[in-house]
């Protein structure tokens, strides 16, 4: 019986992250505009990109599909076995999947939106932690890693102080390694990447850039 619930559970966190893997902003630009977000503005195959070169609508409609991608692994698998490790892990498989898709040779976007609805899924209260450390990062340190990483540990430090667990500080670790890389800028040096006050402005945060 062990056995079983345990392949139940591998089975669904692999299922999760081959639904991750469905680029759907890529698939709307190409049915609204032909066009391939892999081949525009910064390239990325994801919500932002889609906004600001396809359409804002449409774009709304990705981003809000990216955010389904985090939320549902989370409310259901939960649902389905009662494991909140189990539901945790089939949410970050969904984050792994959107960013290193299997359909589209192991890119994809960068994460973000599926985290927050992943989030939104724990707990919606969550994503106060989470405004609190993107917005405090964005005014003082003007750097998006930064701002991401503070986003997710102040995140994972709510959880566990609001459910006494420390397995939402491990799913901060994983969610950490799994978006991080994809904010790396690998024309410039690493230390650049995580310079404090990088960018000029607050524009220059959130203008998609070729990395």
């Amino acid at each position: 019986m062990e056995i079983f619930e345990f392949t139940k559970n591998i089975a669904l966190i692999l299922l999760f992250y081959l639904i991750g893997g469905i680029p759907f902003c890529n698939i709307i630009a190409r049915i609204h505009s032909n066009e391939d977000l892999r081949e525009i503005g910064d390239k990325n195959p994801g919500g932002w990109n889609l906004v600001f070169n396809v359409s804002k609508y449409w774009g709304a409609l990705g981003i809000l599909l990216d955010m389904l991608k985090g939320f549902l692994p989370y409310f259901i698998v939960l649902r389905i076995t009662g494991v909140e490790l189990a539901a945790i892990l089939a949410s970050c498989a969904a984050v792994a999947g959107h960013n290193y898709s299997p359909y589209m040779k192991m890119t994809g976007g960068k994460g973000l939106a599926s985290t927050i609805g992943f989030l939104i899924a724990i707990n919606p209260f969550t994503i106060l932690a989470f405004g609190a450390g993107i917005v405090s990062s964005i005014i003082l340190i003007k750097n998006m890693i930064w701002s991401v990483i503070s986003a997710i540990v102040f995140s994972s430090i709510f959880l566990w102080l609001l459910k006494d667990s420390p397995i939402y500080l491990i799913m901060g670790l994983l969610l950490l390694i799994i978006i991080i890389p994809k904010y790396i800028n690998h024309s410039i040096t690493i230390a650049h990447n995580f310079k404090f006050r990088k960018e000029k402005t607050l524009r220059d945060l959130f203008t998609p850039k070729i990395r």
